[in-house]
């Protein structure tokens, strides 16, 4: 497995472009899946919409199913994986199948499932550069701004009606979209807004930093792996050599294998 890359152990292939692909879709998927599942909560759905939402989270629930057994049937010790994926397994389990008010409250717990089962597959991004920091900051950033924007803006604004418009608005602010669907009229407000389009700004570039850098250490990696890998063919080939040097001279002898020695500590230290 490539080093500093992949945190699954896909032992049905040893392909590491493969593991480094697997890792970059599982993570979307459960993007994906956090997202639709937190849209099962929304009251504001109309009945096609439910409709469709429904659709894809059964679509993402068997793709989720079947990347779960592959690996398992995969898997060439079944007991260690039951342990290291426990959180795949609650993601799996049929929580739609249980009552509307009982499912609600299991549908909590396979968001935090989806969430764990993210940071898995990012981890090595997420402490590439530190990045996990600036994430958490911006994170704790969005959500204190989302609260301030509220407490002015609620009914001194035409455009924020309830805290579900204030953390839209943040959300959308600190990503430096801007629709302006939404926008503050106070000075406090305002000053908030500011906050949270420098700490945009800041995490965008500092994601943009974190991926070129995972990306170039991860090349790095291979390259200085696949170095290591031929300079240790070549030793082992070199230490196979069967020399005659049984009619040279003890003077000629001594010199051959004195620069034997030299020769091996230089491909050694190189």
């Amino acid at each position: 497995m490539m080093e500093g890359i992949s945190v699954k152990d896909l032992e049905f292939t040893d392909n590491e472009r493969v593991e480094l692909i697997y890792d970059i879709v599982a993570g979307i998927m459960s993007i994906i899946a956090v997202i639709i599942v937190m849209l099962d909560f929304s009251t504001r759905l109309t009945e096609s919409q439910t409709k469709i939402v429904d659709i894809l989270d059964k679509s993402v629930y068997a793709i989720f199913i079947l990347d779960y057994f592959v690996k398992l049937f995969t898997s060439k010790n079944k007991k260690r994986f039951f342990k290291r994926n426990i959180i795949d397994l609650i993601a799996i389990m049929p929580f739609f199948l249980l009552p509307t008010n009982i499912g609600s409250v299991f549908k909590l717990i396979k968001i935090v499932a989806y969430i764990l089962r993210l940071v898995g597959n990012i981890r090595e991004v997420l402490f590439t550069n530190g990045f996990i920091y600036a994430l958490i900051s911006t994170i704790t950033i969005t959500v204190l701004g989302s609260v301030g924007i509220y407490i002015f803006e609620y009914g001194n604004s035409t455009t924020i009606h309830d805290y579900g418009d204030s953390l839209w608005w943040s959300f959308v602010t600190v990503t430096t979209v801007g629709y302006g669907d939404i926008s503050p009229s106070t000075t406090g407000g305002r000053i908030i807004a500011c906050i949270l389009m420098i700490t945009g700004i800041g995490f965008l570039s500092m994601l943009t930093s974190t991926i070129s850098t995972f990306f170039f250490t991860t090349l790095q990696n291979k390259k200085n792996k696949e170095k290591k890998e031929r300079r240790e063919e070549r030793l082992k080939d070199k230490e196979h050599v069967i020399i005659d040097i049984s009619e040279l001279s003890t003077e000629k002898r001594k010199n051959l294998l004195s620069y034997y020695e030299f020769l091996k500590d230089s491909n050694y230290t190189n």
